[in-house]
């Protein structure tokens, strides 16, 4: 279980020489809020979580109801079906399992960078995502690979604030790198959870 286990190891520092890589970082949009509620009790019984717990979620996730508070004045509620709580105890594990297929399927791919055999070609925390590649064509494949699993299982990915570099090498900027639809740009400086990253 990639994001899983990537919170275990976190106090793990490896060092490598990299000659050449492409690397991307996708925003996705509200990933907690956009979290399907059917598609995550999918995604917890494949995991074999016992069947009494996927109904306590159920029942908790489904009798959510929201109303909008303006002055003094309280809307009408509306029910909620997707998304789990920001803030929640429980929160950041079911979010974990519902995206961790992000992470495993690029693995599969055959593309994206590699350490020796472990791969670290698509990094995620929180809706920050890095996808790294030697090359602009297996760059391509990851974000083909998120695009195509942010369709199925609802998340959305902003092409306006994703951002692409490249380390070492040839300027690759002659090549066309695109989000959907969306040509992608390089970006001269790219910052990265409080660090910041430059091609030079």
């Amino acid at each position: 279980m990639p994001c899983l286990a990537s919170q275990r190891q976190s106090s793990i520092t490896v060092s490598v020489a990299i000659k050449y890589s492409v690397p991307f970082w996708m925003l996705a949009s509200k990933m907690f809020d956009n979290v399907l509620l059917n598609g995550l009790l999918a995604k917890l019984i494949k995991r074999n979580v016992p069947l009494p717990l996927v109904r306590v979620l159920y029942n908790w996730f489904s009798g959510f109801s929201c109303s909008v508070a303006w002055n003094s004045l309280i809307g009408n509620p509306f029910c909620v079906y997707c998304g789990v709580r920001q803030g929640g105890v429980l929160s950041p594990l079911l979010f974990a399992i519902y995206v961790d297929d992000l992470i495993s399927e690029p693995g599969q791919s055959g593309y994206g960078l590699h350490i020796g055999s472990l791969f670290i070609g698509a990094i995620l925390y929180a809706r920050d995502i890095a996808l790294l590649a030697c090359s602009c064509y297996g760059l391509q494949q990851l974000i083909n690979i998120c695009d195509k699993y942010g369709m199925q299982w609802n998340i959305r990915f902003n092409p306006q604030k994703s951002q692409l570099d490249y380390f070492g090498g040839n300027s690759p900027r002659n090549n066309i790198t695109t989000l959907g639809d969306v040509c992608l740009c390089y970006s001269v400086q790219i910052n990265y959870l409080g660090c910041c990253f430059t091609s030079n």
